[in-house]
């Protein structure tokens, strides 16, 4: 008995795909390539007509993209340069004045560094816990601590502003 062949339609699908897809049939001058060239053949101008549609979209795209907005003319510099002429005189007035410290946040190069700095930290610690503000409300020393020494937060713009801009813009 011999098997029943099967798949023998796989050889008609690269001609009904161009034909469900509005292609004509291609036409050979001589005789019909190998089956494998005509499917690479189909898949390549299904991706160049891939490539060609993205393309299109993105000029598309590009030419509906928003509009930068007006430049504003620069401020006068000069008065800037001159606080920061001062700026500079004063710290190195200060720097001139001042023994060398450690830097907080520097590399520590070597194991002695480390012990001083351990040293200098738990002394710090201890004096924190002994303080009698520490010792009623641990939590309020803390916030007040770090609220006299971070620096404020930049105001935030207001939101508002770019929702009235972009409205205009599209009436």
């Amino acid at each position: 008995m011999v098997k029943k062949k099967v798949g023998g339609g796989k050889r008609y699908k690269a001609v009904a795909n161009a034909q469900a897809q509005g292609l004509s049939q291609p036409k050979w001058d001589g005789p019909a390539p190998p089956l494998h060239v005509q499917k690479k053949l189909t898949r390549k101008v299904q991706f160049l007509s891939k490539v060609s549609d993205g393309a299109s979209k993105l000029s598309v795209n590009k030419a509906v993209s928003k509009k930068s907005g007006r430049k504003r003319a620069l401020p006068d510099l000069s008065s800037l340069g001159e606080v920061l002429e001062e700026v500079s005189k004063r710290d190195s007035a200060t720097t001139a004045n001042k023994p060398k410290q450690r830097q907080h946040g520097a590399a520590v190069r070597s194991a002695k560094q480390r012990q001083h700095i351990l040293g200098e930290e738990s002394k710090r610690l201890q004096q924190v816990l002994q303080h009698k503000l520490y010792k009623e409300d641990p939590i309020a020393a803390i916030t007040n601590h770090l609220r006299h020494t971070l620096p404020p937060a930049p105001p935030s713009k207001p939101a508002q502003a770019k929702f009235k801009h972009a409205k205009s813009k599209r009436t």
